[in-house]
């Protein structure tokens, strides 16, 4: 639950070896290569495009091989061919499919009819039209023969004669197109469509047993790739070679034992100030959900802090809050269950993703539990769940301190984090500063709500704000003070920390939407249920199926927009109210130099 400390690590060898020491490197797979020539690599196209596609085919097939080698002696190439000719088959096949059922979906209001031979009837042709039911008298006035053969709530499907496709002054309507199947012809070619389509599909299916051999190719070349580049990423000199990276402390004793058996030599520094190492995280597949959250948004720069741990606890928190309903979370807590073997392969972002929604649903649980809603019902008097429901939504003053108060622990940890990494700093005491005004402040409005004869000066919380002012004032920007000009722009700096005041108060305001999109979704539950039963008792027949219909589509609709707003407004919490706060610098991601699947630093 930290970020991995780094050391630059400078390797020197034998240009006659070269090839043999990126080669065990990669396998190593613990270095992030630094670019050390000036010419940026050359990206050429990427040569694995069809063997990707190829795999990604073969992976979504609903029914697999087992995991094999084959042991027939075929190129990879010709395989791969084979695999995209069956996919580029299939789909030819699916988008037949759809036009014969459209053409038999258009066709079927006129029948089953084939035409006769056209001399047979004096060379005159069938033109079909569809009438609006409201344009029935424009027929009265065609002179061609004509039939209607079928009308529904529509339309009149109208058959004329005519040797000649009619003009608009002979019928004034728009011709419909059949086609020259008929719909026996159209049933019969769909059949023998199915029939191809269930061919490939098998053939598919046969194919599969190339999925382990394609993959593993895949990576070959893709390792190859890499190895190519970091080519271009070392320094050569006459007969010795130097690449530099940046290596975690704690894989330096495998690199020591790896150096110990190839020609070339190193050396360690630890960063300096000067540096920019790459952010490494390090958490667990328990909380590591808060780490995926971090990584997808923005990394903490190297000197910062990892808020991986705190934003998985507070996201979870958040979204519970907005949810605001046990039924709800029990609801998704069973689908999630039923996907759990699914998202449980060790090691991959699965299951960091399943033990966050976990933690979110049963967040959520304990949370519906303590305001008292199951689908917008609550728990009648004198029960069980009765007694654990301690929060009203509707105690408007209770739910308002609730959702500042979290919202003000969650900057103050912002604000102790960066106290703790500026600890050595002028800034640390800037931090303290925030710590103290932010909590006496609301302290403060707390006093202020509960006093009916409110004076501000006799609080002893007032005097946190004039330690906010001069903490702020005299230590935001950490500039060395040696002359009267340092100690004149340490004001300025100090002048804008406490501007930060008026974006301070409207970041905790922001936590208010957490009491706000908990009880819209709780009232909007609590309405469907009050019109499902109206609309039970009022009709005699069909109430129950009426009830039925709001209840499903009604908490549908509602879930639907509880879980949109508890993800996207908790991320905004953590990612903007919280990040603004406690993140300093943006960090890049470290990439170690590694064959596929073969390093755990790249995560």
């Amino acid at each position: 639950m930290s970020i991995a400390r780094q050391i630059e690590l400078t390797l020197v060898g034998d240009t006659d070896h070269k090839q043999d020491i990126l080669d065990g490197l990669q396998a190593l797979g613990v270095v992030h290569l630094v670019q050390l020539k000036e010419t940026p690599p050359a990206s050429g196209p990427d040569a694995t495009d069809d063997l990707r596609e190829a795999i990604h085919y073969l992976s979504n097939a609903p029914v697999k091989r087992r995991p094999q080698r084959p042991s027939e002696d075929r190129s990879l190439d010709e395989i791969v061919q084979e695999i995209l000719d069956n996919k580029y088959q299939r789909e030819d096949v699916i988008d037949r499919i759809e036009m014969n059922r459209r053409r038999r979906h258009v066709l079927a209001p006129w029948g089953d009819f084939e035409f006769p031979q056209r001399q047979e009837i004096d060379h005159t042709r069938f033109w079909f039209y569809r009438v609006p039911l409201g344009k029935r008298a424009l027929l009265e006035s065609v002179d061609l023969p004509w039939q209607i053969v079928h009308s529904d709530q529509r339309f009149h499907y109208l058959v004329v004669l005519a040797q000649e496709e009619p003009n608009e002054e002979d019928i004034p309507l728009r011709r419909s197109h059949t086609g020259a199947l008929s719909l026996s012809q159209l049933a019969a070619l769909r059949e023998e469509m199915l029939v191809r389509l269930e061919d490939l599909d098998a053939q598919r299916e046969s194919l599969t047993r190339w999925l382990l051999p394609c993959t593993e190719a895949l990576d070959q070349s893709l390792d190859q790739r890499e190895l190519l580049l970091a080519n271009e990423q070392v320094l050569d000199a006459k007969q010795i070679f130097a690449l530099q990276g940046w290596i975690p402390e704690a894989a330096l004793p495998a690199l020591s034992d790896w150096v110990e058996t190839v020609p070339a030599a190193y050396r360690l520094r630890q960063p300096t100030a000067d540096d920019n190492p790459p952010t490494l995280l390090h958490n667990g597949d328990l909380t590591g959900g808060g780490q995926e959250a971090v990584a997808f948004f923005q990394l903490p720069g190297y000197r910062s802090w990892d808020p991986s741990p705190v934003i998985f606890f507070s996201f979870s928190l958040f979204f519970a809050m907005i949810l605001a309903d046990a039924g709800y979370a029990m609801l998704l807590g069973a689908l999630l269950l039923a996907n759990w073997k699914k998202m449980s392969t060790p090691g991959s972002i699965a299951i960091r993703l399943r033990n966050m929604a976990a933690a979110m649903l049963g967040s959520a649980v304990v949370y519906g539990v303590l305001v008292g809603s199951y689908f917008g019902a609550s728990p009648s008097a004198g029960s069980v769940l009765a007694t654990l429901n301690l929060l009203d939504l509707n105690n408007f003053p209770a739910m308002m301190k609730l959702s500042l108060g979290v919202g003000v622990i969650h900057l103050l940890i912002a604000h102790t984090m960066v106290m703790w990494v500026n600890r050595r700093s002028r800034l640390a005491l800037a931090s303290l500063g925030w710590i103290i005004g932010l909590s006496g402040a609301f302290l403060l409005w707390l006093d202020y709500m509960a006093t009916e004869q409110f004076e501000l000066t006799h609080s002893p919380f007032f005097w946190c704000l004039p330690v906010w002012l001069v903490l702020v004032l005299t230590c935001s920007g950490g500039r060395p003070i040696h002359s009267a000009k340092d100690v004149l722009l340490q004001l300025v700096d100090g002048v804008g920390g406490v501007l930060g005041l008026t974006k301070a108060f409207g970041d905790v305001l922001s936590y208010m939407r957490l009491f706000a999109l908990g009880l819209a979704g709780a009232s909007l539950a609590a309405t469907f249920n009050e019109l499902a039963v109206t609309a039970r008792d009022s009709v005699a027949v069909g109430g129950f199926l009426l009830f039925a219909l709001i209840i499903i589509f009604g908490h549908g609709l509602n879930l639907v927009l509880a879980i949109m707003s508890g993800v996207i407004h908790g991320l905004r919490l953590n990612l903007m109210e919280f990040y603004n706060w406690g993140i300093q610098g943006e960090g890049y991601p470290f990439k170690a130099f590694a064959k596929r699947g073969g390093s755990k630093w790249n995560h």
